[in-house]
């Protein structure tokens, strides 16, 4: 049987760990790299006496123990372990307090009582209200069927943040005083002194940290997080992610440092990319931010003003911000929404904004703009934001007194050893600029510091800037930090041309690469590394795939490291940017240095979502399909999901949800939806005739509203579709209610604006169709199943929030699309769907059918027919020779294996699954000279063109969990709390082993097929239930376990139910579909 891929995890890993609690057990992430520990209070107490033993207590899908919570009523959940087989919760009890010792003797924050009831997810915070910085000590216990108990859980902590601006306190936004874009990035730094007190002993200490675009923050010399990629991507114009670390031990008495880098990140994206210095001298021609107004006041301004005169006035908005006197280090700064923009000069009417201003300002002041908070005809969230930050770090002692150091004036800045950085083209680094031990407590920051070549570091005193935007928030991301997950060690390194090595990783990942060198490299000498996903024909790197475009989009994507002249050697790596990457191409090393595997290691990055998903088959072919998958989720599951880690890096809504059914079998996204749905909330234009809409890419970074590329029903739904997930998969039920007036506005959006008149008055025709579909399907049927997809879910969720009227009006509506969908594309003479209807078969592709099927809007007793259309079109799909093929993308792909799974033509999809012809997953296997060993991720489209590493071809995933492993959820469950145990027998296929995570615990199939015997065993979590569906055999008498209780016969299958536990089912005359 082929080995098991190295990144897959071990079932019966996971099973031991939840099962023995051991203290210091780590759950790892991708096996074989990096493990995050579950710390030993959070996992799950042993109770051989009691049964049963409940642990892995959660916080809105956090399973991590988070600091910096900024929701006062989170939703709490629990697994319970336990060797009784149909052990089922029957109530519960939390209690809650500031600390462990609290818990065990009060006062509580809350004390629930016991609670009957079943629930184990979605539990409502019911205790006291939580202010800022609260620490919050938590277990739970529960009672079985029978009324006996488990022991507490062990306790799990989490704490919240600050909740509002004036949490903040004096805490200001600061930046280097008269930095230009392209200078090096800034570094800021503030030293302080604790004394020495009795009974004053350090007790906690929190780091409260957002810095534009991306931040790395150290204490006494120590970083203070392993988080990477902090904090994340946003919308600045409306909200800034910060971040609460935990520096308690990094806190000494006397003197301390705290010091921060900034990069530009996602905030600020030039195209204007070049450093002579390191031979980086073409621009990088894609993706940029939008610069706002600059200028001048044009003439004086006095207290009371509520109108300046600039210099100029484009690329003001109202709704946004006007910054006035930004050029002193912000010691007359005043921030003001404007309210009107006229004409520019002395002479002109210039801009009007609310308050009025408090001080005087001199005419020839340097005047800025940012952003438009409507979020309207200008999206702003692509409005360029240079590098600022704000902190707040609060030192609490036993005595209960507290320390402050927030950023104001006080802090120093300097330009640092990063000479160059931009989200795509990459990174340069002078180490010859570094300050040794800038952070170390005590730093030299004055005049007379010096970097290692000797010249001065050059520390001022830090201006004042002003916020991204006024109507920017501080918000704390709900989802995972990113980390590095892995670390990979090259397979081989050529030397194609002399002094250019070529480092292959065997593996395409997102992340970064970590240069080695000896200490006998002379200081100043360059080298640069080009990452890439292809190579050329002569060996050599090939870039075309991360620069989009064929390679016209920019030629200069590297990362490079001028070396210091360390003689005990060096090592760097880029912090504010990542690439996508299977090959890395090393140039400048000196003549005669011969590099090893060591030179470069390959640090792969991700979020660090907890594992979800394990699949190994018998079949090789399968094996690296779901190999490729998963290596490409985790390649774009990053602070935001992204389509790719090369050439865009964007969050594309349809990208991540229509392929969602496969994503979340890999990892567990309970708390990272939550921040997606946040962005694409505030990626909502707020007003004018776009009111509702969603952008095409949440957060935006460039116009998102309009045009083909701008307003799609399939990709705005997301800000629908995230919330019915999170229901769906995770029985999240808080989501979809805060942001239920939100989900409203975009369905009234494509109601109003989208759908047609008259007989059309049902039809929403999508911009985009069936996006890199192999064959095109017409945008009326894609989009009018976009609008019944998201009629029906509103229904639903209407339903479960309480809200009736709404409920019936969404079916209402739901049924009028179904039957206008009908009635506009379905030819019942051909027993088909078509663009034309019952007028033609022009357009009858595979997603046309598959979206039907999938979707429940084939009218009754026609599904067979249509199914059997899908079949004759796969079947005949042979555009390059060879058999059955897909045809569908982005939109048809995930309906049509759904709908062959559901309809039991699994012979189907196996036969896909062999051809090697384009379009197919063999294709994207075989050998070539870009990939000598194949790609080792998904491509983007099935000519292998633009990105070789996306999510949208994955969709084949859903059928190796769900049809192959056969776990499934029951229809109409959520959470996974009913389930479908249903694995299918196909082609060569003697062995498949798959598990899966559902809040409730662990589900997990294997089976094997020998001598026409068949034998299942499978693994129910506690507090769940199962329908179980194996073949009848030869015999039609499969061997049941204990406590499997027959159902019925369907077909060639027989059915049984059976409650939590381990279960064994034996099948003879068994014969796979072929």
């Amino acid at each position: 049987m082929p080995a098991e891929p190295r990144d897959a995890l071990s079932r019966r890993h996971v099973v031991g760990i939840l099962a023995a609690g051991t203290a210091g057990m780590a759950l790892p992430l991708v096996a074989g790299g990096s493990a995050v520990a579950t710390p030993a209070r959070h996992t799950t107490a042993t109770a051989a006496a009691a049964g049963a033993a409940v642990g892995l207590l959660g916080i809105n899908g956090r399973l991590d123990e988070p600091l910096g919570v900024d929701d006062t009523t989170p939703r709490l959940s629990w697994r319970v372990t336990t060797h009784r087989d149909g052990w089922v919760q029957s109530a519960y009890q939390i209690r809650a307090a500031r600390t462990a010792h609290e818990l065990d003797h009060g006062p509580y924050l809350w004390d629930s009582g016991k609670v009957h009831s079943d629930a184990q997810t979605d539990i409502p915070w019911r205790g006291r209200g939580l202010p800022a910085r609260e620490p919050v000590v938590w277990q739970v216990r529960a009672w079985d069927q029978d009324g006996k108990a488990t022991p507490w859980s062990r306790p799990a902590t989490w704490e919240t943040g600050l909740l509002k601006r004036d949490d903040w306190g004096d805490a200001e936004w600061i930046e280097h005083p008269g930095r230009s874009v392209g200078d090096p990035l800034p570094l800021f730094a503030r030293t302080f002194t604790t004394g020495r007190r009795a009974g004053a002993k350090v007790t906690k200490a929190r780091l409260y940290l957002s810095g534009v675009g991306l931040h790395l923050a150290y204490v006494n010399g120590e970083r203070v997080s392993d988080e990477v990629l902090a904090p994340g991507s946003s919308n600045y114009q409306l909200s800034a992610e910060y971040r609460a670390y935990d520096v308690t031990d990094l806190i000494r008495t006397g003197a301390n440092t705290v010091g921060v880098e900034l990069g530009h990140g996602p905030a600020l994206v030039t195209r204007s990319v070049t450093n002579p210095a390191t031979g980086r001298s073409a621009p990088y021609s894609w993706w940029q931010s939008q610069f706002k107004g600059s200028g001048t006041l044009a003439a004086p301004a006095a207290p009371g003003d509520t109108t300046v005169k600039v210099s100029a006035t484009s690329n003001y908005h109202v709704g946004g911000t006007v910054n006035i006197d930004t050029g002193d280090g912000g010691e007359r700064l005043e921030s003001r929404t404007i309210t009107a923009i006229g004409t520019a000069g002395a002479d002109g009417t210039g801009i009007t904004f609310q308050p009025a201003l408090k001080k005087p300002h001199a005419a020839g002041a340097t005047v800025t703009g940012s952003g438009n908070s409507l979020a309207s005809i200008d999206p702003s969230a692509g409005a360029a934001v240079t590098p600022r930050m704000i902190a707040r770090l609060e030192i609490t002692r036993a005595d209960g007194s507290v320390e402050t150091v927030v950023s104001d004036g006080t802090w120093k800045t300097s330009l640092g050893p990063t000479t160059t950085n931009n989200w795509y083209s990459g990174t340069d680094y002078d180490a010859r600029r570094e300050q040794a031990a800038w952070t170390d407590p005590g730093a030299d920051l004055g005049e007379g510091a010096r970097r290692r070549d000797g010249s001065p570091v050059g520390w001022v005193t830090a201006g004042i800037a002003p916020p991204p935007n006024l109507t920017t928030d501080l918000v704390w991301r709900a989802g995972e930090p990113v980390k590095i997950a892995d670390r990979l060690r090259p397979v081989s390194v050529t030397e194609p041309q002399p002094g250019v090595w070529v480092f292959d990783f065997g593996q395409n990942f997102a992340g970064w690469p970590q240069l080695t060198l000896e200490g006998k490299i002379p200081a100043g000498v360059t080298v640069k590394m080009l990452p890439a996903e292809s190579l050329n024909a002569d060996g050599t790197v090939d870039q075309a795939s991360i620069m989009g475009g064929g390679g016209s989009r920019g030629t200069d994507i590297f990362a490079a490291y001028t070396t210091r002249g360390s003689t005990k050697g060096e090592s760097w790596h880029p912090e504010f940017n990542y690439f996508g990457m299977q090959w890395v191409q090393v140039t400048g090393l000196p003549e005669g240095y011969r590099p090893t595997a060591d030179t470069i290691t390959g640090l792969q990055l991700h979020a660090d979502v907890p594992v979800a998903g394990h699949l190994t088959t018998s079949n090789d072919r399968i094996n690296r399909i779901h190999r490729m998958a998963r290596y490409s989720v985790m390649s774009n599951t990053m602070s935001t999901f992204t389509d790719c880690p090369g050439r865009e890096k964007l969050a594309y809504p349809a990208d991540y949800l229509q392929p969602f059914a496969s994503l979340h079998r890999h990892f567990g996204y309970a708390a990272f939806l939550r921040t997606m749905e946040r962005h694409l909330a505030e990626g909502q234009s707020k007003a004018g005739d776009n009111i509702g809409n969603v952008a095409l890419k949440a957060p935006v970074y460039d116009w998102g509203y309009t045009g083909r590329f701008g307003d799609e029903i399939n990709w705005g739904n997301g800000i629908i579709l995230t919330p019915w997930f999170l229901y769906e998969i995770y029985g999240d039920t808080q989501t979809m209610a805060r942001y239920y007036p939100q989900m409203q506005a975009f369905l009234t959006y494509i109601r109003t604006q989208k759908a047609g008149t008259g007989a059309n008055s049902h039809i929403v025709d999508a911009a985009l169709g069936d996006w890199i579909g192999a064959e095109a399907t017409s945008g009326r049927i894609t989009g009018t199943w976009g609008y019944h997809q998201i009629a029906d879910r509103m229904a639903q969720m209407a339903a479960l929030l309480g809200r009736k009227s709404d409920a019936a009006e969404y079916r209402s509506l739901a049924a009028a699309i179904k039957s206008a969908f009908n009635d506009a594309f379905y030819n019942p003479a051909l027993g088909r769907y078509t663009s034309e209807g019952p007028l033609g078969s022009t357009g009858a592709t595979q997603a046309a059918q598959a979206l039907a099927l999938d979707e429940g809007l084939v009218p009754s007793g026609e599904r067979e027919r249509v199914l059997d259309a899908l079949v004759e079109l796969v079947n005949g799909f042979q555009p390059f020779g060879g058999g059955p093929h897909f045809s569908g993308g982005t939109i048809g792909l995930a309906p049509i294996v759904r709908a062959l799974t559901a309809g039991g033509r699994d012979d189907v999809l196996w036969k896909v699954l062999q051809e090697d012809t384009r379009p197919s997953y063999g294709f994207f296997l075989a050998p070539t000279a870009a990939n000598p060993k194949g790609l080792t991720t998904l491509p983007e489209q099935w000519d292998m063109g633009n990105s070789k590493n996306h999510m949208i071809l994955l969709q084949v995933e859903e059928w190796f969990h769900a049809g192959l492993a056969g776990i499934r959820q029951a229809p109409g469950s959520s959470g996974y709390r009913e389930l479908v145990i249903d694995p299918r027998i196909v082609g060569d296929l003697t062995h498949v082993e798959g598990s899966y995570q559902t809040p409730y615990g662990e589900v997990a199939s294997e089976w094997t097929l020998k001598d026409d015997t068949f034998r299942l065993t499978i693994q129910v979590p506690p507090n769940t239930t199962a329908e179980v569906r194996v073949p009848k055999g030869g015999t039609g008498s499969p061997d049941a376990p204990r406590g499997a209780d027959f159902q019925r016969v369907e077909g060639e299958r027989v059915v049984y139910k059976v409650g939590s536990g381990t279960y064994d089912f034996t099948v003879r005359g068994v014969h796979p579909a072929t």
